[in-house]
């Protein structure tokens, strides 16, 4: 599969960019913390042309070709009540026998009595969804109060365990990232870390960079950009559209100092507004764009 000519995007640009990228956390790494605190997560900045329409802003999931989670950060949680459909020993045994990436098994109760796993990655019983969020919702305003506590991007997935196929959804969402659309036009995805090694962060790079555009409305023509950074990094570039630039250098050269002596009266009356009206359009356009890109960049930190 061709996939740099159908992502417009060079492999050898986003290798270089993975390069710098990796050189630089080893650089900025501290060996005193944990390699899972989060501070080497590797992001997709996506800067869109137009911001998609209220019914297209929503949560897409995106198959990346390497596991985004080391499966020491992936937990699950279980109902361990007479009518579960999979009870805690059942679990365990289940998740032995399929080799699936989960570290640890635990109940509601043991998360209440603060048995809390280092996780990323967080699958549980879709019954016991309502009282988890709950549960969740309490644990992070504590963590908010530990100003030392370093911020790890957190992921709850509920799974259907009463269903035969419920393993195979669990691999299918380590296997994947997730892109956000919101009113805006940027988003971060989450492709990867250091740990995973160049070639791999590399692989994951291309496949959601195809995933991506593959739910951005009107597909490339409304890709402005793509970037990749750390939560703390600047961001390389490793995709540009260049009709930005195209339109500003059109306008300057072919219409604000075009010779006045081949342009009828008329024209000479009408198109000077016409192209300050779009000098003015782009250039606003671009320092929104700008903007956006700031704050997402904030946003990752």
């Amino acid at each position: 599969m061709d996939t740099t000519r159908r992502s417009h995007v060079s492999r050898e640009a986003v290798a270089r960019a993975v390069d710098s990228l990796l050189k630089w956390i080893r650089a900025h790494q501290n060996p005193k913390k944990n390699v899972a605190g989060g501070g080497d997560r590797i992001y997709l900045v996506l800067t869109l042309t137009k911001a998609p329409h209220k019914s297209q802003s929503k949560v897409y999931s995106i198959p990346l070709p390497h596991p985004l989670h080391d499966p020491s950060t992936v937990s699950l949680v279980v109902d361990d009540g007479p009518d579960s459909p999979l009870n805690l020993p059942a679990a365990r045994g289940r998740v032995r026998s399929l080799n699936l990436p989960v570290s640890q098994i635990l109940s509601l109760p043991d998360l209440r009595s603060g048995v809390l796993p280092d996780w990323e990655l967080l699958f549980t019983d879709r019954r016991l969804a309502p009282s988890l969020l709950r549960f969740l919702q309490k644990y992070r305003s504590q963590m908010k109060d530990k100003k030392k506590k370093k911020k790890i991007d957190r992921r709850a997935v509920a799974l259907n365990l009463s269903c035969d196929s419920w393993p195979e959804h669990l691999r299918r969402v380590c296997c994947s990232t997730v892109l956000n659309l919101g009113p805006g036009t940027c988003s971060g995805i989450k492709i990867g870390t250091a740990s995973l090694g160049r070639d791999k962060v590399l692989d994951n790079v291309m496949g959601a960079v195809d995933g991506a555009v593959r739910n951005v409305p009107r597909k490339w023509s409304n890709v402005m950009a793509f970037h990749l950074k750390t939560s703390e990094s600047l961001a390389l570039p490793i995709y540009q559209k260049n009709d930005l630039m195209k339109v500003v250098t059109d306008i300057d050269d072919e219409h604000l100092y075009a010779d006045s002596e081949e342009n009828d009266e008329e024209m000479e009356a009408e198109q000077p507004r016409r192209n300050v009206k779009k000098v003015k359009e782009v250039v606003g356009k671009r320092r929104r764009d700008e903007r956006q890109l700031s704050a997402e960049k904030k946003r990752l930190r």
